[in-house]
């Protein structure tokens, strides 16, 4: 029997930044993988995206030279309509805001996990933490409700004073302590196909981005890495699904822009898997005496885009340094590790999820509805059709009569999607920052007459009288750079 100070178990990227961070905050620290090395039963990737050189730069440069890596500046969109065909493609965009701030507004890497994991491993070993493979944790040492080690498969046990669990979306340590039993709702079934590429021809048309398929059918994601790809798609695993996960994948490779699309690259089908994500609108309790969840194992993965490798290492770094705070105080109870929960909700992580009820809802009406899908593809394409370039190159008329003519076809779509904005999208409108409203209603002020002379006060004051929605932005009280509370925007906005 052994003791540590930190056990944890998982050496994915959660679990190794957890066993780094506990490491080199002097804890005696031990990680354990079920695989022969970490990354080996993990055959998919990740894109790591602009936070990872805010929050992670020197892992960022390092990981640079690794085989599969792929340079990601934009994401390409493709929406195909109810007969396959590709109607629209376009890749994400920035401003000078972008280019001045740094981290840019699209600058990161793809990479296959087989090469991040035994990266982030490396180190943990490096900063002192002891890894253990081909170790397989399948319970908890319990004493008086407090989690106070772990046992392995073979019978082993390891007592410590904190376990850090990293064990993924069907996390053993988080059923067996007593703090979940299942997700009830909260969790996808993603099946991914992979594809070897050339990496030449990749160069020449994939270039350096990400890609995206929406239409009748579930969205679907496309990683690209140095000389493959991977896509996948989802849905929420709940009582009248009746989809087989195969089959939602032989609905994209069978469409001829993806087929054209691997032609093109000499793309070749290796490898299918299935796999569990939790997908929530927000994270169920991620702490009990003794123990402590990151990453899938919580929950965390973004309520967005469903990315949750930046997220793991993130609660998992404010895990161990919970961990260490705790066993400095001799108190590792489960209101003394309450305090890793406060932690991780005051951080970027926690903002993540303060809109995660909007963006699921949203999701589950959009792109993991394919009937659905039909309408909003020509909702979108309207849209599309009203910016300058597209106006400019519609030949089918005058270019003004072009564009009234798109305009009331717009207007006589909208009413279809009238409740699904006032459902889906007007809750999101209390993320716009206080200080942004009131420059706009400032801007509006100078050039109305009868209000210029009035003082801002005032003229907010009278605002919020005329237009009661706008009431919660204008509270001289709120934080001007953060979302408006849930409760007072729900009690005058509704």
């Amino acid at each position: 029997m052994e003791k540590w100070d930190v056990v944890v178990v998982g050496a994915g990227p959660g679990g190794s930044y957890a066993a780094k961070t506990a490491a080199e905050l002097g804890l005696k620290t031990v990680f354990f993988e079920r695989g022969r090395s970490p990354g080996d039963k993990n055959a998919s990737g990740c894109g790591l995206g602009q936070r990872w050189w805010r929050d992670f730069p020197d892992i960022m440069e390092k990981l640079q030279g690794l085989p599969s890596v792929r340079k990601v500046e934009m994401v390409v969109i493709n929406l195909l309509d109810e007969h396959d065909r590709l109607r629209y493609r376009c890749g994400t965009t920035g401003s000078d805001l972008c280019a001045s701030r740094w981290p840019h507004g699209m600058d990161g890497i793809s990479i296959y996990r087989r090469d991040l994991d035994p990266f982030l491993a490396g180190l943990a070993t490096a900063a002192g933490a002891e890894l253990r493979t081909s170790t397989l944790v399948n319970d908890v040492v319990m004493e008086n409700g407090v989690v106070r080690g772990v046992r392995t498969d073979s019978g082993e046990t390891h007592l410590a004073e904190v376990v850090i669990a990293a064990d993924g979306a069907v996390s053993t340590m988080a059923r067996r302590s007593g703090l979940r039993n299942r997700w009830g709702g909260g969790c996808t079934l993603v099946p991914q196909l992979d594809f070897s590429a050339d990496e030449e021809k990749m160069d020449l048309i994939i270039g350096n981005a990400e890609w995206v398929w929406f239409g009748p059918l579930y969205g679907t994601y496309q990683v690209n890495f140095r000389d493959g790809f991977h896509i996948g798609c989802g849905q929420w695993l709940r009582s009248d699904w009746d989809e087989k996960p195969l089959d939602m994948i032989r609905d994209v490779v069978r469409m001829k822009p993806f087929q054209d699309m691997c032609k093109a690259i000499g793309a070749k089908p290796r490898e299918y898997q299935a796999h569990l994500l939790p997908w929530l609108k927000k994270p169920s309790k991620t702490y009990t005496g003794g123990m402590m969840l990151v990453g899938d194992a919580a929950g965390f993965p973004c309520p967005l885009e469903a990315e949750g490798v930046w997220h793991a290492l993130m609660s998992g770094r404010i895990a161990a340094e919970t961990a260490a705070w705790a066993i400095s105080r001799g108190d590792v109870s489960e209101r003394a590790l309450a305090e890793y929960e406060r932690r991780w909700k005051a951080s970027d992580l926690g903002k993540e999820h303060e809109f995660g009820p909007e963006f699921v809802d949203l999701w589950n009406s959009t792109v993991f509805d394919p009937r659905l899908m039909t309408r909003q593809i020509q909702l979108l394409l309207e849209v599309s059709m009203l910016h300058p370039f597209s106006i400019v190159f519609d030949w089918g008329d005058a270019h003004m009569d072009c564009f009234n003519q798109h305009l009331e076809h717009l207007l006589d779509l909208a009413p279809e999607f009238a409740d699904f904005g006032r459902r889906y999208i007007k809750p999101l409108a209390r993320g716009i920052w206080p200080k942004n409203v009131k420059r706009v209603l400032l801007q509006a002020k100078e050039r109305i007459p009868l209000v210029r002379r009035m003082p801002d006060a005032a003229y907010f004051r009278l605002v919020a009288r005329l237009f009661r929605g706008l009431a919660p932005y204008l509270d001289p009280d709120l934080k001007q750079d953060a979302p408006v509370p849930r409760e007072l925007f729900q009690r005058e906005v509704g």
